[in-house]
């Protein structure tokens, strides 16, 4: 079974997120440091250290932020190099 889709990681996910009161660090920190807006709800749960760097971290609530999907997606620019890639060039069909 994925990691993902354990009842561990699932229980320590929803512990994060209940520690970070259901809202982005990332847009918290902002806040506090004067220069951010509303802080979005936090969608996704991030480990600090990369899991394939620190597996033995994967379960450690100091090793995780709760953040909202803009947050997440500049956390991991790699992600969207490699969806590009993965995408090819969009073709339109045409009707006659």
């Amino acid at each position: 079974m994925p990691f993902y889709h354990t009842e561990a990681w699932k229980r320590v996910r929803e512990l994060a997120l209940q520690r970070d009161m259901g809202m982005c660090r990332e847009c918290m920190r902002a806040l506090e440091l004067g220069f951010g807006q509303k802080p979005r709800r936090a969608v996704m749960v991030h480990h600090i250290q990369p899991l394939k760097e620190r597996p033995d971290l994967a379960l450690d609530l100091n090793n995780l932020e709760s953040l909202c999907a803009k947050h997440h997606e500049e956390k991991h620019p790699e992600r969207r190099e490699r969806d590009k890639t993965a995408e090819g060039p969009k073709m339109r069909v045409i009707k006659a």
